[in-house]
């Protein structure tokens, strides 16, 4: 690998991309190691710790490969800037009875829909605690 290859190779190496691992319980079980921000770049093991060292020892070569195709290759999550801000689209039924829910509940619809969606979070990450699934997708 020349020079100027390896440091593009050793830039993106050093970035923070954001791993998961899942449990698939087809073929007899096994683990799937990928990135969120690299989904062409997954990995399998036995373990969780062999598709984590499998995904580990193919990143290199995998952007390597990149590099050398002219493939784009994303920036990890954490690097991404979030204003806060989000257009939803929605048909015009479901804007309607949202907006009569949060006039009933005495808000704004966005604190009504903030208030929602922190309620799902909160229910997810309170089942994921206490009864976790191998089928969920975990963050490393």
């Amino acid at each position: 690998m020349d020079t100027e290859l390896k440091q593009k190779v050793d830039y993106y190496l050093g970035l923070p991309y954001t791993m998961t691992i899942e449990y698939r319980e087809d073929q007899g079980g096994y683990y799937v190691a990928s990135y969120i921000e690299l989904p062409d770049l997954t990995m399998t093991g036995a373990t969780p710790e062999e598709a984590v060292k499998e995904l580990l020892v193919e990143k290199p070569e995998w952007f390597e490969t990149c590099l050398k195709l002219g493939i784009e290759i994303p920036i990890p999550v954490q690097n991404k800037k979030y204003s806060g801000k989000i257009a939803l689209r929605m048909s015009p039924s479901m804007h309607a009875a949202v907006t009569r829910i949060a006039e009933l509940e005495g808000i704004s619809l966005n604190q009504y829909m903030v208030t929602t969606i922190a309620r799902a979070i909160g229910h997810k990450e309170a089942h994921l605690d206490h009864k976790p699934q191998k089928k969920e997708k975990q963050l490393v």
